[in-house]
């Protein structure tokens, strides 16, 4: 027997920091996702809907990033790619990517035991 499922949305979410020269000030939301707006824009002259980008959570420095799951390697190449937010220089590392929130947070613990 085959079950063919029709019209689910499958997503990946991906774990990433954001590291800066100037660590005494912290990035906000509203600029990371201003310069992810721009930088979708010049890489693939799309917008965050079309890939189904959305923050998850967002500290200034960590966060997670959900997006549609055919475009995990776009995302990620997309976030390693920003070099600068709001002026300030930034390296984005990306570390774990799973299809759940649940499996995220659980891979992470488990990656954190091993070191």
């Amino acid at each position: 027997m085959y079950i063919i499922v029709k019209g689910t949305r499958r997503h990946r979410y991906i774990s990433f920091r954001i590291t800066s020269a100037e660590d005494d000030q912290k990035i906000t939301e509203t600029e990371f996702m201003k310069a992810l707006r721009q930088q979708i824009n010049q890489l693939f002259s799309q917008t965050t809907n079309e890939l189904g980008l959305r923050i998850i959570k967002f500290n200034g420095n960590t966060g997670i990033i959900k997006c549609n799951h055919r475009e995990k390697e776009r995302t990620i190449q997309l976030l390693q790619s920003l070099k600068k937010i709001n002026l300030k220089p930034v390296t984005v590392i990306t570390f774990i990517t799973s299809g759940t929130i649940r499996g995220l947070k659980y891979k992470k613990t488990k990656s954190s035991s091993t070191n």
